[in-house]
């Protein structure tokens, strides 16, 4: 260790393997990057010898803060080492530092952060740079206690007429139908958003909420407006945008994750459409 570097050590009760993995796959990133209150909004990661990565993260206040940089070693699930500059940060948005990341035994993570002189890296100290990766830290043990992904797969929705149903979704809102498939008494039709990693499922015996039961589920967009016109286009009956200002709904665009329009389908489910900053 050189008077140039900052060193952490961190022990976890995961493989070697998943917790590298959590330093170089994005959904896993997103969990846990950053102190408490931070959110990664975006991560990109090209996962060679030379290639860029890029991560923006929000805080409190939406405060941001922008980390880029690139690979120059990567040898799963040892040793990742990496070029870093933290543009938001006055003492780094003019030098590169070298993190290393190294796994060993069972499993010890040491972190290993190498500033062009010592005089930045004793600014780097004062800044609390040590605090936030140390917190998360923390994040990624919490992280690591769920072994696996909890994925939601498909929202039934009840109707009372499949095939008003099929084309409200389907026909209206150009939702794919991924299966139609009739057995006896049940009816069993999903289509899924496009884009969306979850499905809704609709028919006959499919659950047994009542039609118009179904009140809020949330769906992002990246664009609002975009959104609410395209639903106009589709002449669905789609509320004006709308936020939420002092607990109450008021009419226009709000703030980061703060616009919505919600719309209902033939039977009353409601639908909410939210702006994803």
């Amino acid at each position: 260790m050189s008077d140039r570097d900052i060193v952490i050590t961190r022990s976890f009760t995961a493989p070697r393997r998943r917790v590298f993995d959590a330093h170089t796959q994005p959904h896993l990133l997103r969990r846990w990057f950053g102190p408490h209150g931070w959110r990664l909004t975006v991560c990109e990661i090209d996962l060679r010898p030379g290639g860029e990565w890029h991560y923006v993260m929000r805080g409190p206040d939406d405060h941001e803060m922008v980390l880029h940089g690139r690979y120059l070693a990567i040898d799963p699930p040892n040793r990742l080492v990496m070029t870093e500059t933290n543009v938001d940060c006055h003492a780094r948005a003019e030098h590169e530092s070298i993190i290393t990341i190294e796994l060993s035994g069972n499993t010890l993570l040491t972190h290993t952060a190498t500033f062009p002189t010592r005089e930045l890296r004793d600014a780097v100290l004062d800044s609390g740079m040590a605090r936030g990766v140390g917190a998360g830290f923390d994040r990624l043990a919490a992280t690591l206690e769920h072994t696996m992904d909890w994925k939601i797969e498909m929202i039934p929705v009840p109707v009372t007429d499949v095939d008003r149903a099929k084309e409200f979704y389907a026909g209206k809102l150009g939702f794919p139908v991924d299966v139609d498939h009739t057995a006896g008494e049940f009816r069993f039709v999903q289509v899924t958003p496009p884009g969306s990693g979850c499905s809704i499922g609709f028919g006959v015996n499919v659950t047994e909420m009542k039609p118009g039961d179904l009140k809020g589920v949330q769906i992002v967009v990246a664009d609002i407006e975009r959104a609410h016109a395209d639903l106009v286009e589709r002449d669905v009956d789609a509320s004006p945008i709308w936020h939420i200002e002092d607990g109450q709904q008021v009419d226009g665009k709000g703030g980061a994750w703060n616009s919505f329009v919600t719309f209902d389908d033939p039977d009353g489910n409601r639908w909410v459409i939210q702006e994803r900053p």
